[in-house]
């Protein structure tokens, strides 16, 4: 199941709440992945090299769910994330990317969205041997960046998230399969509970993610 995760200055429930209402949240498919992201009409270069990266956005900017206003050159952001620790037996899966979603309506009244790799490497060439499900290739134990959106209209009303996806690994059903060792050469053998692992439509590898709440900018 998926995770929601909340920045607040304690865990109280009034803490909780005033951060569900300033909306510094961001969810996860399942894994738990550490995210960040801030924007402002201008943020260090440097950030990403800090270890003051997260007071230093406070102090220039807004956090996710915050809001940019009226700005006259396009605003920067910085985002930083970190992959999954994993437990004892086995390790988190390593991040492949980060996105930046930029979302607005256009003059006809059309929501559109523009997606920007912003950092890692979206070619890779990571994989997933299905028969193990142990993952072939390398990503990153953390990922950050600082990016200006390079399409900025002062005028028109947009929002961003980041969006971090991991290496890709076995579906939930893919590792099912494995374990009852179901054979797709042999379709008689297979069972109602168990055609599903050799219908040609599921996908047998999936890659989380985390998704941040939106940034938005009002002219």
């Amino acid at each position: 199941g998926g995770l929601a995760v909340l920045y607040a200055e304690e865990n109280s429930r009034d803490a909780l709440f005033d951060a569900m209402q300033r909306r510094e949240a961001y969810a996860t498919s399942g894994p738990r992945i550490q995210v960040r992201f801030f924007g402002a009409a201008e943020l260090p270069s440097d950030m990403c090299g800090s270890a003051s990266f997260v007071a230093r956005g406070y102090a220039a900017g807004v956090p996710m769910g915050g809001d940019l206003k009226a700005l006259a050159t396009a605003p920067s952001f910085a985002v930083s994330a970190l992959k999954d620790p994993g437990v004892m037996d086995h390790s988190g899966t390593d991040l492949q990317r980060i996105q930046i979603i930029k979302g607005w309506v256009d003059s006809k009244g059309e929501s559109r969205q523009r997606i920007y790799e912003v950092a890692g490497n979206p070619n890779n060439g990571a994989s997933v041997d299905l028969a193990s499900c142990e993952p072939r290739g390398t990503g990153f134990n953390a990922l950050c960046e600082v990016w200006r959106d390079p399409d900025f209209d002062p005028g028109q009303a947009a929002f961003y998230y980041a969006r971090v996806v991991e290496n890709p690994t076995c579906r939930w059903s893919t590792r099912i399969c494995n374990a009852q060792q179901v054979d797709c050469s042999k379709p008689d053998s297979l069972t109602e509970e168990t055609e599903i692992c050799c219908d040609a439509k599921m996908h047998k590898t999936v890659q989380e993610r985390a998704w941040t709440s939106p940034i938005w900018y009002t002219p």
